[in-house]
């Protein structure tokens, strides 16, 4: 039996707004009217002047954003943080799969604990929620063979047993300081999610 679900939160959704994964006839039209109606929301939220073409370039860089992840990685769903529409925003990747194995070494193995490529050992630590239950989360350093540059990445994952699935959600950046330093944002949201079913 397949279950379908979504993941839900009561965080700030002008900080913390849901992308779109969509496919079909009308996904392309439905991407540009989320990215202009989101970019004028998060603008109009600014306490200083700005211009008509920074409202125009957000909406292209979520337009594009909310057009490429799918294609690239299998994701269930995407949350984005964006405290400052003036900077660069990260995408929070949802994915999940059949729960399999022992349960500590599967989160491990889902935050990346002992992926190859890492410049040092991860920061990994349980991270159970009261909405979500048992889980894990790490802090992992490591050179992209893509940007050839040095990268961290957040990384959550949990066991949901009712559901007899196994949860991910990650994101990761180059600006590593800027990354590090939200680090209590990031696990803020993360406690935050809970599952929706969809009966």
């Amino acid at each position: 039996m397949t279950v379908i679900f979504s993941l839900d939160t009561d965080s700030d959704a002008t900080v913390w707004p849901a992308m779109p994964v969509l496919e079909g006839r009308n996904a392309a039209r439905a991407r540009k009217k989320w990215a202009r109606r989101t970019s004028e929301l998060l603008w109009s939220l600014v306490d200083e002047p700005f211009e008509k073409k920074q409202v125009k370039m957000l909406a292209y860089e979520l337009e594009s954003t909310a057009e490429l992840v799918p294609q690239k990685i299998p994701v269930h769903q995407v949350f984005l943080y964006v405290p400052d529409p003036r900077r660069d925003f990260l995408t929070f990747l949802v994915h999940a799969g059949p729960s399999t194995g022992d349960v500590d070494a599967t989160l491990a193995a889902l935050v990346q604990k002992d992926e190859p490529g890492a410049v040092q050992d991860p920061e990994v630590m349980d991270f159970d929620t009261e909405r979500l239950g048992r889980g894990m989360r790490s802090i992992r350093y490591f050179v992209s063979d893509k940007a050839q540059a040095m990268c961290c990445s957040v990384n959550y994952a949990w066991r949901l047993e009712s559901l007899g699935i196994d949860v991910i959600v990650r994101t990761l950046s180059e600006d590593i300081g800027w990354i590090t330093s939200h680090i209590d944002e990031f696990d803020e949201f993360a406690r935050s999610l809970f599952v929706n079913l969809d009966e």
